[in-house]
């Protein structure tokens, strides 16, 4: 699998299956242009760590979409590598896209709730 190299491309790309392997990466313009104008806006070279924490928090403050879309981009690659060692370690006629697909459907559902106790 082709690693993605730039924070534009870890946050604006999805993995695109041939059968039940990898075959590459396409990009959502949208978040592409969304991620291209917060790095230009940015008055430093942020790390990916600091984009994956910016967007969980705007996600938790805004329920904004993009943040979802931004947060579902970068899981991607791990997404795909759990899936792979699911794949080994679980009987069934399950494939890595659909243990792919399970977990990166999952995202939204990720949001921590509140608890009144």
């Amino acid at each position: 699998m082709h690693l993605r190299q730039n924070i534009i491309e870890i946050f604006s790309t999805f993995m695109l299956f041939k059968g039940d392997s990898f075959d590459h990466w396409v990009t959502d313009s949208k978040l592409r242009r969304s991620m291209h104008n917060c790095v230009e806006e940015s008055s430093k070279q942020e790390s990916e760590i600091f984009w994956a924490i910016y967007w969980h928090r705007i996600w938790q403050t805004q329920a904004s979409p993009i943040a979802v879309a931004h947060i579902a981009a970068y899981l991607q690659e791990v997404c795909y590598w759990v899936a792979r060692k699911m794949k080994m370690n679980v009987l069934g006629q399950h494939s890595v896209a659909d243990f792919f697909q399970t977990a990166i459907a999952r995202v939204d559902f990720c949001k921590p709730h509140t608890r009144d106790f």
